[in-house]
Protein backbone atom coordinates (compact mmCIF):
# COMPACT_ATOMS: atom_id res chain seq x y z
CA UNK A 1 0.00 0.00 0.00
CA UNK A 2 1.17 3.49 -0.78
CA UNK A 3 2.30 5.56 2.16
CA UNK A 4 2.63 8.90 0.35
CA UNK A 5 -0.64 10.70 1.20
CA UNK A 6 -0.26 13.01 -1.82
CA UNK A 7 -0.52 10.18 -4.32
CA UNK A 8 -4.00 9.01 -5.39
CA UNK A 9 -5.15 5.84 -3.65
CA UNK A 10 -5.63 3.00 -6.12
CA UNK A 11 -8.94 1.19 -5.60
CA UNK A 12 -9.49 -1.97 -7.62
CA UNK A 13 -12.95 -3.52 -7.95
CA UNK A 14 -13.11 -7.07 -9.29
CA UNK A 15 -16.58 -7.94 -10.54
CA UNK A 16 -19.41 -6.10 -12.26
CA UNK A 17 -22.39 -7.67 -10.49
CA UNK A 18 -24.60 -6.19 -7.79
CA UNK A 19 -21.86 -5.90 -5.16
CA UNK A 20 -19.21 -4.53 -7.51
CA UNK A 21 -21.42 -1.99 -9.27
CA UNK A 22 -22.99 -0.68 -6.08
CA UNK A 23 -19.54 -0.46 -4.51
CA UNK A 24 -18.42 1.71 -7.42
CA UNK A 25 -21.52 3.90 -7.27
CA UNK A 26 -20.92 4.48 -3.56
CA UNK A 27 -17.23 5.25 -4.15
CA UNK A 28 -18.31 7.73 -6.80
CA UNK A 29 -20.63 9.32 -4.25
CA UNK A 30 -17.90 9.42 -1.59
CA UNK A 31 -15.05 10.74 -3.75
CA UNK A 32 -16.80 12.72 -6.51
CA UNK A 33 -15.91 16.08 -4.99
CA UNK A 34 -12.85 15.30 -2.90
CA UNK A 35 -10.95 13.21 -5.48
CA UNK A 36 -7.69 11.60 -4.45
CA UNK A 37 -8.47 8.13 -5.79
CA UNK A 38 -7.93 6.10 -8.95
CA UNK A 39 -10.69 3.53 -9.39
CA UNK A 40 -10.33 0.57 -11.74
CA UNK A 41 -13.23 -1.79 -12.39
CA UNK A 42 -12.68 -5.24 -13.90
CA UNK A 43 -15.48 -7.46 -15.19
CA UNK A 44 -15.68 -10.39 -17.60
CA UNK A 45 -18.53 -8.63 -19.41
CA UNK A 46 -18.97 -4.99 -20.33
CA UNK A 47 -22.45 -4.67 -18.87
CA UNK A 48 -24.24 -5.02 -15.56
CA UNK A 49 -26.82 -7.82 -15.59
CA UNK A 50 -29.92 -7.50 -13.42
CA UNK A 51 -29.89 -11.25 -12.89
CA UNK A 52 -32.92 -11.34 -10.58
CA UNK A 53 -35.13 -10.96 -13.69
CA UNK A 54 -33.25 -13.49 -15.80
CA UNK A 55 -36.13 -16.00 -15.70
CA UNK A 56 -38.31 -13.49 -17.57
CA UNK A 57 -35.78 -13.36 -20.41
CA UNK A 58 -35.73 -17.18 -20.56
CA UNK A 59 -39.50 -17.23 -21.13
CA UNK A 60 -40.01 -14.25 -23.43
CA UNK A 61 -41.42 -11.70 -20.99
CA UNK A 62 -38.35 -9.48 -21.38
CA UNK A 63 -35.62 -9.06 -23.97
CA UNK A 64 -31.98 -9.36 -22.84
CA UNK A 65 -31.31 -5.62 -23.27
CA UNK A 66 -34.01 -4.83 -20.72
CA UNK A 67 -31.94 -6.19 -17.85
CA UNK A 68 -28.51 -4.95 -18.90
CA UNK A 69 -26.73 -1.65 -18.42
CA UNK A 70 -23.41 -0.94 -20.20
CA UNK A 71 -20.73 -0.41 -17.56
CA UNK A 72 -19.08 2.31 -19.60
CA UNK A 73 -22.24 4.44 -19.32
CA UNK A 74 -22.05 4.53 -15.52
CA UNK A 75 -20.87 7.83 -13.98
CA UNK A 76 -17.31 7.90 -15.29
CA UNK A 77 -15.79 10.93 -13.60
CA UNK A 78 -14.31 8.74 -10.85
CA UNK A 79 -13.70 5.65 -12.98
CA UNK A 80 -10.07 5.80 -14.07
CA UNK A 81 -10.43 2.74 -16.27
CA UNK A 82 -12.70 -0.19 -16.99
CA UNK A 83 -11.11 -3.45 -18.13
CA UNK A 84 -13.09 -6.29 -19.64
CA UNK A 85 -11.32 -9.47 -18.67
CA UNK A 86 -11.20 -12.42 -16.30
CA UNK A 87 -9.25 -12.57 -13.06
CA UNK A 88 -6.43 -15.11 -13.32
CA UNK A 89 -4.80 -14.69 -9.91
CA UNK A 90 -4.68 -12.47 -6.84
CA UNK A 91 -1.57 -12.01 -4.69
CA UNK A 92 -2.62 -10.48 -1.39
CA UNK A 93 0.93 -10.07 -0.13
CA UNK A 94 2.08 -8.09 -3.17
CA UNK A 95 -1.21 -6.21 -3.69
CA UNK A 96 -1.31 -7.41 -7.27
CA UNK A 97 -3.93 -8.95 -9.57
CA UNK A 98 -3.37 -10.61 -12.95
CA UNK A 99 -6.14 -10.10 -15.52
CA UNK A 100 -6.67 -12.00 -18.77
CA UNK A 101 -8.20 -9.51 -21.17
CA UNK A 102 -10.93 -10.45 -23.61
CA UNK A 103 -9.93 -11.90 -26.97
CA UNK A 104 -10.12 -9.51 -29.91
CA UNK A 105 -10.66 -11.53 -33.08
CA UNK A 106 -9.84 -8.61 -35.38
CA UNK A 107 -6.25 -8.46 -34.14
CA UNK A 108 -3.38 -10.78 -34.89
CA UNK A 109 -3.11 -14.11 -33.12
CA UNK A 110 -0.40 -12.89 -30.73
CA UNK A 111 -2.47 -9.92 -29.64
CA UNK A 112 -5.83 -11.61 -29.22
CA UNK A 113 -5.32 -12.25 -25.52
CA UNK A 114 -3.04 -10.48 -23.12
CA UNK A 115 -2.30 -10.76 -19.42
CA UNK A 116 -2.42 -7.48 -17.52
CA UNK A 117 -0.99 -6.99 -14.05
CA UNK A 118 -2.72 -4.46 -11.80
CA UNK A 119 -1.55 -3.09 -8.45
CA UNK A 120 -3.87 -1.73 -5.80
CA UNK A 121 -3.96 -0.04 -2.44
CA UNK A 122 -7.49 -1.21 -1.71
CA UNK A 123 -9.23 -4.22 -3.23
CA UNK A 124 -12.93 -5.07 -3.45
CA UNK A 125 -13.42 -8.70 -4.43
CA UNK A 126 -16.93 -9.04 -5.86
CA UNK A 127 -16.65 -11.84 -8.40
CA UNK A 128 -20.01 -13.34 -7.49
CA UNK A 129 -21.03 -16.97 -7.76
CA UNK A 130 -21.18 -19.74 -10.31
CA UNK A 131 -23.45 -22.72 -10.81
CA UNK A 132 -22.51 -25.86 -8.92
CA UNK A 133 -23.67 -29.28 -10.09
CA UNK A 134 -22.57 -31.12 -6.93
CA UNK A 135 -20.69 -33.71 -8.99
CA UNK A 136 -23.92 -35.26 -10.29
CA UNK A 137 -23.11 -37.35 -13.40
CA UNK A 138 -24.18 -35.67 -16.63
CA UNK A 139 -25.55 -32.53 -14.98
CA UNK A 140 -22.83 -30.22 -16.29
CA UNK A 141 -23.07 -31.72 -19.79
CA UNK A 142 -26.85 -31.92 -20.23
CA UNK A 143 -28.54 -29.56 -17.76
CA UNK A 144 -28.97 -25.90 -18.71
CA UNK A 145 -28.15 -23.42 -15.91
CA UNK A 146 -29.66 -19.95 -15.51
CA UNK A 147 -27.01 -17.38 -14.56
CA UNK A 148 -26.56 -15.21 -17.66
CA UNK A 149 -28.33 -13.89 -20.73
CA UNK A 150 -26.60 -16.62 -22.70
CA UNK A 151 -28.13 -19.22 -20.37
CA UNK A 152 -31.56 -17.59 -20.68
CA UNK A 153 -31.28 -17.66 -24.47
CA UNK A 154 -30.32 -21.34 -24.40
CA UNK A 155 -33.39 -22.22 -22.31
CA UNK A 156 -35.77 -20.16 -24.42
CA UNK A 157 -34.38 -21.53 -27.67
CA UNK A 158 -34.58 -25.10 -26.35
CA UNK A 159 -38.26 -24.69 -25.53
CA UNK A 160 -39.09 -23.18 -28.93
CA UNK A 161 -36.97 -25.64 -30.92
CA UNK A 162 -38.49 -28.62 -29.14
CA UNK A 163 -42.00 -27.51 -30.03
CA UNK A 164 -40.95 -27.03 -33.64
CA UNK A 165 -39.27 -30.43 -33.76
CA UNK A 166 -42.09 -32.22 -31.94
CA UNK A 167 -44.65 -31.22 -34.55
CA UNK A 168 -42.60 -33.09 -37.16
CA UNK A 169 -42.70 -36.34 -35.17
CA UNK A 170 -45.42 -38.97 -34.98
CA UNK A 171 -44.26 -40.91 -31.90
CA UNK A 172 -46.16 -39.99 -28.74
CA UNK A 173 -43.21 -41.01 -26.55
CA UNK A 174 -40.77 -38.82 -28.46
CA UNK A 175 -43.14 -35.86 -28.34
CA UNK A 176 -43.68 -36.30 -24.61
CA UNK A 177 -39.93 -36.44 -23.98
CA UNK A 178 -39.33 -33.28 -26.01
CA UNK A 179 -42.15 -31.37 -24.34
CA UNK A 180 -41.55 -32.26 -20.71
CA UNK A 181 -39.71 -29.37 -19.11
CA UNK A 182 -38.00 -30.22 -15.83
CA UNK A 183 -36.76 -27.51 -13.46
CA UNK A 184 -34.27 -28.90 -10.94
CA UNK A 185 -34.16 -26.89 -7.72
CA UNK A 186 -37.04 -25.51 -5.67
CA UNK A 187 -35.42 -22.30 -4.45
CA UNK A 188 -36.43 -18.78 -5.56
CA UNK A 189 -35.01 -19.07 -9.09
CA UNK A 190 -36.51 -22.53 -9.56
CA UNK A 191 -40.06 -21.62 -8.62
CA UNK A 192 -39.90 -18.40 -10.65
CA UNK A 193 -38.66 -20.23 -13.74
CA UNK A 194 -41.23 -23.02 -13.34
CA UNK A 195 -44.06 -20.50 -13.02
CA UNK A 196 -42.96 -18.55 -16.09
CA UNK A 197 -42.47 -21.70 -18.20
CA UNK A 198 -45.96 -22.83 -17.19
CA UNK A 199 -47.43 -19.52 -18.35
CA UNK A 200 -45.48 -19.70 -21.60
CA UNK A 201 -46.58 -23.23 -22.52
CA UNK A 202 -50.15 -22.82 -21.23
CA UNK A 203 -50.80 -19.71 -23.30
CA UNK A 204 -48.47 -18.64 -26.13
CA UNK A 205 -47.17 -22.10 -27.02
CA UNK A 206 -50.62 -23.65 -26.71
CA UNK A 207 -51.99 -21.14 -29.21
CA UNK A 208 -49.02 -21.61 -31.56
CA UNK A 209 -48.98 -25.43 -31.33
CA UNK A 210 -52.53 -26.51 -30.34
CA UNK A 211 -52.08 -30.14 -31.41
CA UNK A 212 -49.06 -30.58 -29.13
CA UNK A 213 -50.48 -29.24 -25.89
CA UNK A 214 -51.59 -32.65 -24.59
CA UNK A 215 -47.94 -33.75 -24.53
CA UNK A 216 -46.70 -30.78 -22.48
CA UNK A 217 -45.67 -31.19 -18.84
CA UNK A 218 -43.78 -28.89 -16.49
CA UNK A 219 -42.07 -30.60 -13.55
CA UNK A 220 -40.30 -29.02 -10.58
CA UNK A 221 -37.88 -31.21 -8.59
CA UNK A 222 -36.92 -30.25 -5.04
CA UNK A 223 -34.59 -32.32 -2.87
CA UNK A 224 -36.07 -31.00 0.38
CA UNK A 225 -39.50 -31.41 1.95
CA UNK A 226 -40.66 -27.94 0.92
CA UNK A 227 -40.11 -25.20 -1.61
CA UNK A 228 -38.11 -22.01 -0.94
CA UNK A 229 -36.57 -23.36 2.29
CA UNK A 230 -34.98 -19.98 3.04
CA UNK A 231 -38.49 -18.63 3.69
CA UNK A 232 -41.15 -19.74 6.16
CA UNK A 233 -43.84 -22.38 5.66
CA UNK A 234 -46.37 -19.86 4.33
CA UNK A 235 -44.26 -19.37 1.19
CA UNK A 236 -44.02 -23.11 0.65
CA UNK A 237 -47.78 -23.67 0.83
CA UNK A 238 -48.64 -20.64 -1.28
CA UNK A 239 -46.00 -21.46 -3.91
CA UNK A 240 -47.24 -25.03 -4.23
CA UNK A 241 -50.84 -23.83 -4.53
CA UNK A 242 -50.07 -21.30 -7.27
CA UNK A 243 -47.78 -23.61 -9.24
CA UNK A 244 -50.20 -26.54 -9.12
CA UNK A 245 -52.96 -24.25 -10.40
CA UNK A 246 -50.65 -23.63 -13.36
CA UNK A 247 -50.42 -27.44 -13.78
CA UNK A 248 -46.83 -27.68 -12.57
CA UNK A 249 -45.97 -31.12 -11.22
CA UNK A 250 -44.00 -30.78 -7.96
CA UNK A 251 -41.72 -33.59 -6.75
CA UNK A 252 -40.57 -32.99 -3.16
CA UNK A 253 -37.97 -35.04 -1.27
CA UNK A 254 -36.60 -36.07 -4.65
CA UNK A 255 -32.91 -35.96 -5.49
CA UNK A 256 -31.38 -36.00 -8.95
CA UNK A 257 -28.86 -38.82 -9.30
CA UNK A 258 -27.87 -38.41 -12.95
CA UNK A 259 -28.78 -36.41 -16.03
CA UNK A 260 -28.69 -37.93 -19.51
CA UNK A 261 -29.44 -36.46 -22.90
CA UNK A 262 -32.99 -37.83 -22.88
CA UNK A 263 -33.65 -38.76 -19.24
CA UNK A 264 -33.24 -37.56 -15.68
CA UNK A 265 -32.58 -40.22 -13.05
CA UNK A 266 -34.02 -39.35 -9.64
CA UNK A 267 -34.44 -41.08 -6.29
CA UNK A 268 -38.10 -41.61 -7.26
CA UNK A 269 -37.40 -43.07 -10.70
CA UNK A 270 -36.50 -42.04 -14.23
CA UNK A 271 -38.06 -39.06 -16.00
CA UNK A 272 -38.09 -39.17 -19.78
CA UNK A 273 -37.16 -35.65 -20.83
CA UNK A 274 -34.62 -33.85 -22.98
CA UNK A 275 -34.99 -30.68 -20.92
CA UNK A 276 -33.22 -30.32 -17.58
CA UNK A 277 -33.07 -26.71 -16.36
CA UNK A 278 -30.69 -26.40 -13.41
CA UNK A 279 -31.39 -23.95 -10.58
CA UNK A 280 -30.27 -26.23 -7.75
CA UNK A 281 -27.43 -24.22 -6.30
CA UNK A 282 -24.47 -21.89 -6.61
CA UNK A 283 -21.14 -21.42 -4.91
CA UNK A 284 -18.62 -18.60 -4.77
CA UNK A 285 -16.80 -18.22 -8.08
CA UNK A 286 -13.43 -19.92 -8.02
CA UNK A 287 -10.40 -17.63 -8.09
CA UNK A 288 -6.70 -18.29 -7.50
CA UNK A 289 -5.70 -16.39 -4.35
CA UNK A 290 -2.16 -16.62 -2.99
CA UNK A 291 -1.17 -15.34 0.45
CA UNK A 292 1.16 -16.14 3.30
CA UNK A 293 -1.80 -16.09 5.67
CA UNK A 294 -4.60 -18.63 5.45
CA UNK A 295 -7.85 -17.55 3.79
CA UNK A 296 -10.75 -19.35 5.46
CA UNK A 297 -13.69 -20.50 3.36
CA UNK A 298 -17.08 -21.93 4.22
CA UNK A 299 -17.01 -25.53 3.01
CA UNK A 300 -20.33 -25.86 1.18
CA UNK A 301 -20.55 -22.54 -0.68
CA UNK A 302 -16.78 -21.79 -0.79
CA UNK A 303 -17.45 -18.24 0.44
CA UNK A 304 -14.56 -16.41 2.10
CA UNK A 305 -15.00 -15.65 5.80
CA UNK A 306 -14.58 -11.95 6.56
CA UNK A 307 -14.65 -9.65 9.57
CA UNK A 308 -17.69 -7.64 10.66
CA UNK A 309 -16.28 -4.84 8.49
CA UNK A 310 -16.28 -7.07 5.36
CA UNK A 311 -12.49 -7.12 5.09
CA UNK A 312 -9.89 -9.79 5.84
CA UNK A 313 -8.40 -9.77 9.31
CA UNK A 314 -4.83 -10.22 8.05
CA UNK A 315 -5.37 -7.98 5.01
CA UNK A 316 -7.53 -5.04 6.16
CA UNK A 317 -7.23 -3.32 2.77
CA UNK A 318 -8.98 -6.25 1.07
CA UNK A 319 -12.79 -6.34 1.14
CA UNK A 320 -14.87 -9.35 0.13
CA UNK A 321 -18.50 -8.69 -0.80
CA UNK A 322 -21.56 -10.26 -2.40
CA UNK A 323 -21.70 -13.98 -3.06
CA UNK A 324 -17.97 -14.21 -2.33
CA UNK A 325 -18.41 -13.17 1.32
CA UNK A 326 -19.40 -15.27 4.33
CA UNK A 327 -20.43 -13.12 7.27
CA UNK A 328 -22.62 -14.10 10.20
CA UNK A 329 -25.81 -12.23 10.97
CA UNK A 330 -25.56 -11.56 14.69
CA UNK A 331 -29.35 -11.42 15.08
CA UNK A 332 -30.10 -14.80 13.50
CA UNK A 333 -26.82 -16.62 14.11
CA UNK A 334 -26.82 -17.64 10.44
CA UNK A 335 -24.76 -16.27 7.54
CA UNK A 336 -26.27 -13.62 5.33
CA UNK A 337 -27.80 -15.34 2.28
CA UNK A 338 -26.49 -15.09 -1.27
CA UNK A 339 -29.11 -12.61 -2.43
CA UNK A 340 -28.98 -9.38 -4.40
CA UNK A 341 -30.22 -7.07 -1.65
CA UNK A 342 -27.40 -8.18 0.65
CA UNK A 343 -24.81 -7.95 -2.13
CA UNK A 344 -25.77 -4.34 -2.86
CA UNK A 345 -25.59 -3.33 0.80
CA UNK A 346 -22.26 -5.10 1.26
CA UNK A 347 -20.85 -3.27 -1.75
CA UNK A 348 -21.97 0.06 -0.30
CA UNK A 349 -20.56 -0.76 3.15
CA UNK A 350 -17.18 -1.82 1.71
CA UNK A 351 -16.92 1.43 -0.25
CA UNK A 352 -17.72 3.46 2.85
CA UNK A 353 -15.12 1.57 4.86
CA UNK A 354 -12.45 2.20 2.24
CA UNK A 355 -13.20 5.90 2.58
CA UNK A 356 -12.91 5.52 6.35
CA UNK A 357 -9.58 3.70 6.04
CA UNK A 358 -8.19 6.43 3.81
CA UNK A 359 -9.23 9.09 6.31
CA UNK A 360 -8.14 6.95 9.28
CA UNK A 361 -11.59 6.69 10.82
CA UNK A 362 -13.17 3.77 12.64
CA UNK A 363 -14.69 1.22 10.30
CA UNK A 364 -18.42 0.65 9.98
CA UNK A 365 -19.76 -2.75 11.07
CA UNK A 366 -21.90 -4.40 8.41
CA UNK A 367 -25.43 -4.98 9.64
CA UNK A 368 -28.46 -5.20 7.42
CA UNK A 369 -31.98 -6.12 8.38
CA UNK A 370 -33.75 -8.17 5.73
CA UNK A 371 -36.36 -5.85 4.25
CA UNK A 372 -38.25 -8.81 2.87
CA UNK A 373 -38.45 -11.22 -0.02
CA UNK A 374 -40.50 -11.22 -3.20
CA UNK A 375 -40.97 -14.09 -5.64
CA UNK A 376 -42.81 -13.96 -8.94
CA UNK A 377 -44.64 -17.11 -9.98
CA UNK A 378 -45.77 -15.92 -13.38
CA UNK A 379 -48.47 -13.58 -14.63
CA UNK A 380 -50.54 -12.13 -11.80
CA UNK A 381 -49.00 -14.40 -9.19
CA UNK A 382 -46.34 -13.53 -6.65
CA UNK A 383 -45.47 -13.94 -3.00
CA UNK A 384 -44.03 -11.20 -0.82
CA UNK A 385 -43.07 -10.55 2.76
CA UNK A 386 -42.20 -6.91 3.41
CA UNK A 387 -41.29 -5.86 6.94
CA UNK A 388 -43.11 -8.90 8.28
CA UNK A 389 -46.32 -8.34 6.29
CA UNK A 390 -47.22 -11.09 3.80
CA UNK A 391 -48.88 -10.56 0.44
CA UNK A 392 -49.90 -12.86 -2.38
CA UNK A 393 -51.71 -12.63 -5.68
CA UNK A 394 -51.98 -9.61 -7.92
CA UNK A 395 -50.92 -7.01 -5.34
CA UNK A 396 -47.76 -8.98 -4.56
CA UNK A 397 -47.12 -9.29 -8.30
CA UNK A 398 -47.50 -5.52 -8.74
CA UNK A 399 -45.23 -4.97 -5.73
CA UNK A 400 -42.64 -7.34 -7.23
CA UNK A 401 -42.54 -5.44 -10.50
CA UNK A 402 -42.46 -2.04 -8.82
CA UNK A 403 -39.65 -3.00 -6.45
CA UNK A 404 -37.47 -4.53 -9.16
CA UNK A 405 -38.11 -1.67 -11.56
CA UNK A 406 -36.73 0.74 -8.97
CA UNK A 407 -33.60 -1.41 -8.59
CA UNK A 408 -32.78 -1.77 -12.28
CA UNK A 409 -29.60 0.19 -13.03
CA UNK A 410 -29.89 2.75 -15.82
CA UNK A 411 -32.79 4.82 -17.17
CA UNK A 412 -32.68 3.13 -20.59
CA UNK A 413 -33.06 -0.34 -19.07
CA UNK A 414 -35.89 0.87 -16.81
CA UNK A 415 -37.72 2.35 -19.80
CA UNK A 416 -37.33 -0.81 -21.87
CA UNK A 417 -38.63 -2.93 -19.02
CA UNK A 418 -41.68 -0.71 -18.46
CA UNK A 419 -42.51 -0.80 -22.17
CA UNK A 420 -42.19 -4.59 -22.43
CA UNK A 421 -44.16 -5.27 -19.27
CA UNK A 422 -46.89 -2.92 -20.50
CA UNK A 423 -47.03 -4.58 -23.92
CA UNK A 424 -47.28 -7.98 -22.25
CA UNK A 425 -50.52 -6.88 -20.58
CA UNK A 426 -52.18 -6.55 -23.99
CA UNK A 427 -50.19 -8.76 -26.35
CA UNK A 428 -48.60 -12.24 -26.23
CA UNK A 429 -45.05 -12.48 -24.96
CA UNK A 430 -42.20 -12.79 -27.46
CA UNK A 431 -41.77 -16.37 -28.71
CA UNK A 432 -38.98 -15.82 -31.22
CA UNK A 433 -35.54 -17.31 -30.67
CA UNK A 434 -32.73 -15.29 -29.17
Amino acid sequence: MRTDSKKPRRILILGGGFAGIYAYLELHKQFHKQGGVEITLVSDRDFFLFVTLIHEVATGNLLPLSITQPIRTLPHCCLTQFIQGTVQSINLDDNRVVIQTKEHSSLGAAARKAATSLSYDYLILALGSETTFFGIPGAREYALPLKSNKDAAAIKNRILENFEYAQQLTSDDERSSLLRFVVIGGGPTGIELAGEIADLVNHEMRRAFPLLFRYVRVTLIQSRSRLVPLADEWFNKKAQYILRNKHVEILLNTTVEAVHRDAILTSSGSISSTNAFWTAGVQARSVDISSRNEIQREERTRRIKVTDFLNLEKYPNVFIVGDQAWICNKETGRPYPMRAQFATREGVCAAQNINRLIHRKNLKTFSFRDMGIIFSLGNGGALAKIFGIKFSGFFAWWLYRTAYLMKIVGSRAKFRTVVEWTLNLFYPRDISKL
